[in-house]
């Protein structure tokens, strides 16, 4: 059975430091407070200065990775998609989610008739069975993980689902302090008339935007040597590095628009599992450093190169 999945023992480490830089004014909604003369403020740290949530980055790259990898023949389920036969896109009443439950359930109990049946209706299809299971086998963390191989999308088995944590993760970016100019602005909108074209008396609203050019602190954890996860991490970058990933709201007019800067943006590597790499940097703090684009050149062809020759 695979252990793939397996988050338990850290085998790799990568960290991606650089600089998320503006081509367009930013707008993160930071709910409405009237304290702060606008009907939209930005989101805000504790000082007062913009940052942009690890959680609206990872929405915005697992988003554009998902439109990308089904040309690749990789699967996405969009967390929604209920024909995807993801696990993490079908209703808690769907008799796969629930088999799966009463397994997870039945962790390091011997297997009985009722989870025998439960994981018989799982392993349907998949070309294994109950005879590779030994007499009085116990459920197993290495079980779950390989029903959850068999059962989740490529990009969940990286970006994480509600049935297991992700292998990469995205932080907060804070604004860069020595390039920061201290200054927002404030936009105006007006509602429409559909039929008119003409604005509409009364539906005037503004918004405030973190202005053009402001750089960020971008950061990304990659914990993860699978060369599928590393394919997926390598194309993330790709599609930030080209400024195809617009961050925020209101994107249809144009806002949002950025990039990582290729020259300010490196890869640092840490294979857990050379011995002498691991001395090395738990002595010294050596880590191995290559620029970004490297790191893209060397994983993102993983991406149909691997999963035995099904990619194309």
């Amino acid at each position: 059975m695979t252990n793939t999945l397996s988050r338990a023992k850290l085998q790799a480490r990568r960290r991606v430091h650089g600089e998320l830089v503006l081509d367009t004014a930013l707008h993160l909604g930071g709910g409405r407070n009237p304290a702060k003369g606008t009907d939209s403020p930005i989101v805000r740290d504790g000082f007062g200065r913009p940052f942009i949530p690890g959680s609206s980055i990872k929405g915005a790259v697992r988003a554009a990775v998902e439109r990308l990898v089904p040309n690749l023949q990789i699967t996405a389920c969009g967390l929604y998609d209920r024909e995807a036969d993801c696990l993490s896109a079908l209703p808690e009443t769907d008799f796969r989610v629930i088999n799966f439950r009463e397994i997870q359930e039945g962790f390091g109990k011997p297997l009985n008739p009722s989870l025998k049946e439960n994981l018989s209706a799982l392993l349907q299809g998949t070309g294994k069975s109950l005879n590779d299971l030994p007499n009085g086998h116990e459920i197993t963390e290495e079980d779950l993980l390989f029903l959850l191989d068999l059962h989740l999308c490529d990009v969940c088995k990286t970006f994480g689902s509600p049935f297991i944590a992700a292998a990469i993760f995205f932080h907060d970016a804070p604004v860069n302090p020595e390039k920061w100019v201290g200054l927002t602005q404030v936009r105006d909108g007006v509602g429409i008339d559909r039929d008119s074209g003409r604005a509409v008396d009364g539906l005037k609203y503004d918004y405030e935007v973190v202005p053009p050019q402001t750089v960020f602190q971008y950061s990304m954890t990659i914990e993860t040597g699978d060369a599928l996860g590393l394919g997926l991490a390598a194309l993330a970058l790709h599609e930030l590095k080209e400024g195809n990933v617009p961050l925020g709201g209101i994107r249809s007019r144009g806002l949002g628009r950025c990039h990582l800067d290729q020259e300010k943006t490196f890869v640092e590597s840490l294979e857990l599992g050379d011995l002498e790499a691991l001395k090395a940097y738990l002595t010294t703090g050596k880590i191995f450093s290559e620029p970004i684009n490297d790191f893209v050149k060397e994983h993102i062809s993983k991406l149909w190169t691997t999963k035995e020759g099904n990619h194309v």
